[in-house]
């Protein structure tokens, strides 16, 4: 055996020996507030501390099956975005070796329901993304980086789309834009632009029981897939 092969097999041995983690940043676009969801632990001395929603893969489990059993533990349904990050390293508690996490975003849609279910889960809380504090330096590295890949990935695809109920009024859809990207759009140029595109259709239905002007509901004049992919789409407003 080659000297590089076999300290190739001492470094895989070392890392087999460490759990790999799945952290997941769930999105979830609410009352025009970008929101991430938070599991809510204590810690050793009784304090309470806050976290993205995480578990270590376990025997029998893949990567992405671990991922898909973390959404549906805390979020309840099947109906969302997820999308693998890159794997983080980070110093171990338990070894001299680094950890690993293999990060995940997801974009999800809540009703009303989804609501009434979080009053019954006290460790489960929806934070704005503006007032997250308190997260590990492990977490706050992969939120950081799963909003640089959101902000990147809305401007060049309909997956944004993902975090609107089904049926929107294209303000909503505008504040949307506006909250991820940390912008004031041009309300007459985003209308006639997102228009244009053809991605949405009127719904032929208006608001009711507002004290403004009713505005059109719109649905997503695609299939579930392309919503879900990245097929290429400028969003530059």
């Amino acid at each position: 055996m080659e000297k590089g092969d076999e300290n190739s097999k001492n470094t895989s041995n070392q890392y087999s020996a460490n759990r790999i983690a799945i952290d997941c940043v769930i999105f979830n676009f609410e009352e025009e507030s970008l929101k991430v969801l938070l599991i809510k632990k204590k810690d050793n001395q009784g304090n309470i501390k806050r976290e993205l929603a995480n578990d270590y893969i376990k025997d029998g489990e893949t990567i992405l099956s671990t991922a898909h059993n973390i959404l549906q533990k805390y979020i309840r349904f099947d109906n969302f975005f997820l999308e693998q990050l890159k794997a983080f390293g980070y110093p171990s508690q338990s070894s001299s070796q680094e950890d690993i996490s293999i990060g995940y975003y997801a974009m999800v849609k809540r009703d009303y329901d989804d609501l009434e279910n979080d009053l019954f889960n006290p460790d489960v809380e929806w934070v704005s993304i503006n007032e997250i504090a308190g997260l590990n330096e492990k977490h706050k590295v992969i939120l950081d980086y799963s909003l640089k890949e959101l902000r990147k990935n809305i401007c060049k695809s309909a997956i944004g789309f993902n975090l609107l109920p089904d049926k929107f009024t294209l303000l909503q859809v505008m504040h949307l834009y506006e909250e991820i990207l940390g912008i004031e759009i041009n309300k007459s140029n985003f209308r006639r632009k997102i228009l244009q595109m053809g991605l949405i259709h009127d719904s032929n239905e208006k608001e009711e029981d507002v004290s403004h002007r009713a505005a059109k509901f719109y649905s997503v004049n695609l299939q579930g897939q392309e919503m879900l992919s990245h097929r290429e789409i400028n969003f530059n407003f």
